[in-house]
């Protein structure tokens, strides 16, 4: 590891002690070089008794004995529950299943279609659904609840499209002149549609022709959770630990405050971190170029340590991001056990994303990748206001609603993607903007970054807002920003 070679020399000749060169080789391959000195102290005491100079085979023991203390360390770590107040409603660590073949897209899919489509039911208004195979049999009005795909605009300006359930497929339309054509359809998303089925049309025959749709939503008055919270909740995102734009004169300053005895930071009692926690490596081409540790393990040494320096009195929640130690596909399990281990015990680990119940209050954690997409695809939406996209996130009940764009989507047996409970607060990170919003009671957060704008950005004049620290008062809902840029 870098330094590590003659970090070991440097012990090596502050105690007198001389290795052979497998031996000094095999102690600077170890994966956990912040127990070294330790390991060279105790050759150290038993210097007398071991051959000169001391081999591989000689250190052997002790490296083991070392290896067991780490591994007890982080099992211990790992076996404790969350903290008593933090409850994990959904999270794919530990629970993923997929490997990828079809029977895997076949079952993602459907628990897709039916976990939607038990929440578009509460929302018939009185409106009776059938199945798709028996309306393809009658003329007159019909309601489905069912899955969009294959949508185009025909050359007289029709919307054309393909819907689905789990008994058949149909061919759907919409008219141009219709207010439903206004309404931004997106493939993969579940709906109620009302309309009438034609039979005898022409070109259009047994066609389903949409004049209604209803998405799943969320309610405008929802109930509001029982909550007994003690302090505030502070949200940062996107550290990116390693980086060469890493804002560590910033970060510094943020860690001075929330040790401060400024009344806001000794009311902070959750620090929460949607992704990218690090830089990682090899994320895009050239990017060791923008690298100021370049060891992924180091990076995350270095972010330990930044955590250690918080109050230990706050619990810290993490999810990974699109930077972090894990798969790309989404939902992504929480970081791996050999990283965990590094961290303070009051920092913990969940997957990406996450439904937390903390005190009471439902916290919907997702690192935010398919904002991009969806800024691609609805004129509503846009990158530089992130919590837009939150909201068709929302009113679609999932959080990456197309499947095939730049997020990629592992087809899991369970759809851990869709918005089931409706969240108190959703967070969401990536796009390096700061944003507070509200949508029927869900107070929707994107968190700031701690990385300067780098190269990349700069070609796309991509402007991040960076810096700053959203502190919730949850008895309140009243919201501050700190400003450490």
């Amino acid at each position: 590891m870098i330094g590590m070679r003659a970090r070991i020399v440097k012990e090596l000749a502050k105690r007198n002690t001389v290795l052979t060169p497998d031996a000094w080789e095999y102690l600077d391959e170890l994966d956990y070089p912040e127990r070294i000195e330790s390991i060279i102290d105790e050759l150290k005491k038993e210097r007398e008794h071991l051959p000169f100079p001391v081999c591989k085979e000689n250190i052997s023991c002790y490296v083991k004995e070392e290896e067991e203390h780490s591994e007890e360390k982080i099992r211990s770590k790992l076996d404790r529950e969350p903290m008593e107040n933090v409850k994990v409603l959904k999270d794919v660590s530990g629970e993923s299943t997929c490997t990828g073949d079809v029977d895997d897209f076949q079952k993602y899919f459907k628990d897709r279609y039916e976990t939607i489509r038990a929440i578009v039911e509460k929302r018939r208004d009185g409106k009776q659904a059938r199945p798709i195979n028996s309306i393809k049999n009658r003329h007159g009005e019909a309601t489905v609840i069912c899955m969009v795909r294959d949508i185009y605009t025909s050359s007289n300006g029709n919307k054309m499209l393909t819907i689905e359930d789990t008994t058949g497929e149909m061919r759907g339309f919409i008219s141009g002149d219709s207010e439903v054509f206004e309404e931004d359809l997106l493939e993969d998303e579940v709906i109620l549609a009302k309309g009438e089925v034609w039979k005898n049309d022409g070109n259009y025959k047994d066609t389903f022709a949409i004049q209604e749709i209803t998405r799943p939503g969320i309610p405008k008055l929802k109930e509001r959770s029982e909550i007994d919270f003690p302090g505030k909740i502070a949200f940062l995102g996107d550290i990116h630990v390693g980086s060469d734009t890493f804002l560590k004169d910033e970060w510094d300053d943020f860690v001075s405050w929330i040790n401060s005895d400024d009344q806001i930071a000794k009311e902070i009692r959750y620090l929460v971190v949607p992704g990218d926690l690090i830089d990682g490596i090899g994320i895009f081409p050239n990017q060791e170029k923008e690298l100021e540790i370049i060891d992924i393990y180091e990076q995350y040494r270095k972010l330990a340590e930044m955590f250690d320096e918080l109050p230990k009195d706050i619990t810290v929640i993490t999810i990974p991001g699109n930077h972090d130690i894990v798969r790309n596909a989404e939902p992504q399990p929480c970081l791996p056990k050999d990283v965990q281990g590094l961290f303070p015990d009051n920092v913990l680990f969940f997957g990406n994303p996450s439904l937390l119940d903390i005190h009471g209050l439902k916290l919907l954690l997702y690192h935010g990748s398919s904002i991009n997409d969806l800024s691609d695809m609805l004129s509503q939406v846009s990158s530089e206001r992130p919590i837009t996209a939150m909201k068709e996130m929302l009113k679609r009940r999932h959080l990456v609603p197309v499947y095939g764009k730049k997020t990629s989507i592992a087809p899991e047996e369970n759809d851990f993607l869709a918005i089931e409970e409706v969240p108190d607060i959703f967070v969401t990170g990536h796009i390096h903007r700061t944003e507070v919003g509200d949508f029927h009671d869900t107070i929707m957060i994107n968190s700031s970054t701690w990385q300067a704008q780098t190269e990349y950005q700069k070609m796309r004049d991509i402007k991040p807002d960076p810096a700053k620290v959203i502190v919730l008062d949850t008895n309140t809902n009243k919201v501050s920003i700190r400003d450490f840029s």
